[in-house]
């Protein structure tokens, strides 16, 4: 009878339980919602436009073949006052309210970057529904609106296309740099760091870029190309690092895993060496004092490509081409470090670390950190060591010159 009663009374207590337990109140069924998968940010005189790429499940879902390919995103937008009035703007085009938990990219428009981003970056941190892992980008001479509405061949969502080539540049090609909502705001409220963005182009004929004539040729008329690196003086573009110089900054980051440099040889033509490894070490100081940095990079590479007449089996040879890559490395961190003083911009963090070398100096001069860090004395020291040669250490175009 006990026991009878002892499990009643547990079962009871367990539907009280199950009752007590919160419900999805707020839950959206898929067909109710329109996915984001990039927002765009432009200023229209005093006021935000707001454009949005949004997937077409519709499309993305469509297994039958056919002639050509039917774009599977679409790009709306809305003028507002305020970031949310601009979003919200966005229902009267939108049949479904935009779900933003999936963004992946957030493309700043040149003008509105140059005017300021704190206050939309301070309204994009409140919204509840965003991850912060979305990386940010700034359009170079263009708007926002005009990069989203560019269809990719080789991804139904322009947007994946965006995100993984920007991954990959950085990681293979250096030119670029993965900034997410968090780093960027970590950026700008630290006064030791200023931020840098990505900046992506259109190269080709945009007005053929938004059409599906894009997408029907195996050349595409307009493609999207990252093109260098933003530079901010606090939250404000103040002008642009190229190429070279944006390797030079992930150099001195520490945030670039591989690249090709290519060298002189001596009697003419090139040579490329494929860097595999990167270590990097940022050290404050203060000498009489007065703040000084030092920055040591040592790097690994392997010889990939032999352009001249040049044997590789001599001695002399590996440790001259050493000097001639770590010279090369040198100037490319030199000439980003001039740059960024011109531009009063420290986007390499070197008043973070004159913080933690010593914390009354960095309290003295944290206020008028811009004008001191034209004048910081940067030591570049780079060591760079050649691995490998190939399976052919001698070029075998020294051998047809000869004949």
């Amino acid at each position: 009878m006990n026991t009878t009663l002892n499990k009643g009374l547990k079962l009871l207590l367990l539907a009280a339980a199950l009752l007590a337990l919160p419900g999805c109140w707020n839950r959206k069924e898929l067909n109710e919602l329109s996915i984001a998968t990039a927002f765009g940010f432009d200023a229209r005189g005093d006021r935000y436009r707001v454009s949005v790429q949004l997937v077409n499940a519709g499309e993305i879902a469509d297994k039958q073949g056919g002639g050509g390919r039917v774009p599977v995103v679409t790009v709306q937008q809305a003028t507002g006052n305020t970031l949310f009035e601009s979003i919200r703007a966005l229902t009267t085009t939108t049949p479904r309210k935009i779900y933003s938990s999936h963004l992946r990219i957030l493309v700043i428009g040149e003008d509105l970057a140059r005017a300021g981003i704190a206050k939309l970056l301070d309204g994009l941190s409140r919204d509840h529904e965003l991850r912060t892992d979305f990386y940010i980008i700034v359009a170079r001479e263009r708007t926002a609106s005009e990069i989203l509405q560019v269809l990719t061949p080789l991804e139904k969502i322009p947007t994946d296309k965006m995100f993984s080539s920007l991954q990959a540049s950085q990681r293979n090609w250096g030119i670029t740099a993965r900034v997410d909502l968090h780093q960027l705001i970590y950026d700008l409220v630290d006064k030791g760091k200023d931020p840098v963005l990505a900046g992506i182009v259109i190269e080709g004929n945009e007005n053929i870029g938004g059409t599906d004539a894009n997408l029907q040729t195996v050349r595409p008329p307009a493609t999207l190309k990252y093109h260098g690196l933003a530079v901010f003086r606090k939250d404000k573009l103040v002008g642009w690092l190229d190429d070279e110089q944006s390797k030079g900054y992930n150099y001195i980051r520490g945030s670039l895993k591989s690249t090709i440099v290519r060298l002189p040889c001596p009697k003419g033509g090139e040579l490329a060496v494929e860097l595999i490894r990167t270590s990097h070490r940022i050290k404050g100081k203060i000498r009489d004092g007065k703040p000084e940095i030092d920055v040591r990079l040592n790097a690994e590479g392997n010889i990939g490509e032999v352009e001249c007449a040049m044997n590789l089996n001599t001695p002399r040879a590996i440790p001259r081409l050493e000097k001639e890559l770590s010279d090369a490395i040198e100037e490319s961190m030199e000439a980003t470090i001039a740059r960024a003083k011109d531009y009063k911009s420290d986007i390499f963090g070197f008043g973070a670390a004159i913080h933690r070398a010593d914390f009354r100096t960095w309290s003295r001069l944290k206020d008028r950190w811009d004008e001191e860090f034209v004048h910081l004395p940067v030591h570049v020291t780079v060591n760079a060591k050649i691995r490998r040669t190939g399976s052919v250490v001698e070029s075998f175009l020294e051998r047809m010159e000869d004949s």
